[in-house]
């Protein structure tokens, strides 16, 4: 081999390892039944999933939002976190009712906190949360991407 083919392959080795030693693993989930592409970036699950159409869409979700046990599912082309077969959140907490269920989705508790993904006024997905106990008694709704009390 040259000194050139050498360096060469000594420098895809050390790109290829390195590149294997920054990629992120996915959670397991039945998601990865009907969806492709599927990776971890920064704490992201990205992936192509089928919709009820048959249509593959991008779809995104906060691993950090899905408690342990819970399983990542594709509900019609969107990654949800479902309570696991235990039929709890991972923390024994069920999301509370409310009219931001009509624009919100990917909905889930977390230790007290609502985490969703809403719809603010332009039609766009936001991330919002807030503390369920401060809405007792009162309506959760969606306000242009944001969970508020009325």
């Amino acid at each position: 081999m040259s000194r050139f083919g050498g360096a060469v392959a000594a420098a895809c080795t050390l790109f290829c390892v390195a590149g294997a030693a920054s990629a992120q693993s996915v959670p397991p989930g039945s998601y990865q039944q009907s969806c492709q592409d599927v990776r971890n970036v920064a704490g992201w699950l990205r992936a192509s999933c089928r919709d009820r159409s048959g249509r593959w869409v991008e779809a995104t979700l906060a691993i950090s939002w899905c408690a342990p046990g819970n399983d990542i599912s594709n509900e019609d082309g969107r990654l949800v976190c479902k309570p696991g077969s235990s039929g709890s959140s991972g923390f024994g907490e069920r999301s509370p009712q409310g009219s931001y269920m009509g624009t919100c989705r990917d909905v889930r508790m977390s230790a007290g906190w609502l985490k969703a993904s809403c719809q603010d006024m332009k039609g766009r997905w936001v991330d919002a949360t807030t503390a369920a106990s401060w809405c007792t008694g009162r309506d959760i709704a969606n306000v242009d991407g944001r969970l508020t009390c009325r």
